[in-house]
């Protein structure tokens, strides 16, 4: 698979780029960098949506982007989630759940690439993906909240801590986490020609 320049492709790769900046403005607690670090992720996510609708409607579909954006989801989402384990909302045990399976399905895609083997994703996975980025950006926003002084004087601390209460993030995590780990059984499962070709040095595609 060689990397291929087109428009959607390059929309890709400015998300990777982009990550470590978040990253770093998320984690100043800066006010104003804060506030940039959520205009970020808000883009980044949109952008997500928008070079996959992109590549459908021009027709700029290509076997390097069907690997390269979902390594870009997966870069940005494992990035926002380690931020906030390190800024206290998220549990790493969780995390490391949810990052572990796109670490697994990101190795097996490669795997798969080199041994030019078909790869078969679920809808269930994308809607994963999805569901990340909403909670993330919901995340991201209340924490964004918190750092504009005007905000956080007029609705004060103590609410805003309330929309990252246990009571709302842990049901939200776990969920992920859940999903996480069926979609990894179900990803697993339908590629399994591609575990076959690791054990035994053979294709032997089954029918799903």
């Amino acid at each position: 698979m060689k990397p291929e320049l087109n428009f959607p492709n390059v929309i890709t790769a400015a998300r990777i780029l982009l990550t470590p900046l978040f990253v770093w403005l998320v984690l100043s607690q800066d006010g104003v960098r804060v506030q940039v670090a959520a205009l970020i992720f808000l883009l980044a996510a949109i952008s997500d949506w928008y070079d996959g609708w992109y590549a459908r409607r021009y027709n700029a579909m290509s076997a390097f982007g069907r690997f390269f954006d979902p390594l870009a989801d997966k870069v940005l989402i494992g990035a926002a989630f380690f931020v906030f384990v390190t800024l206290g909302p998220f549990d790493l045990w969780m995390v490391l759940v949810i990052v572990g399976r796109d670490l697994v399905v990101t190795v097996l895609r490669v795997i798969a690439d080199l041994k030019h083997q078909p790869v078969v994703t679920s809808r269930l996975a994308k809607w994963k993906t999805a569901l990340q980025l909403i909670f993330l950006w919901y995340v991201v926003l209340v924490f964004t909240l918190k750092n504009v002084i005007w905000i956080r004087e007029a609705i004060t601390v103590a609410r805003l801590d309330a929309l990252l209460s246990p009571a709302i993030v842990m049901p939200a995590m776990l969920l992920l986490t859940l999903l996480s780990l069926v979609t990894a059984g179900q990803y697993l499962y339908e590629n399994r020609h591609i575990l076959r070709v690791l054990t035994n040095g053979s294709f032997a595609r089954t029918t799903l």
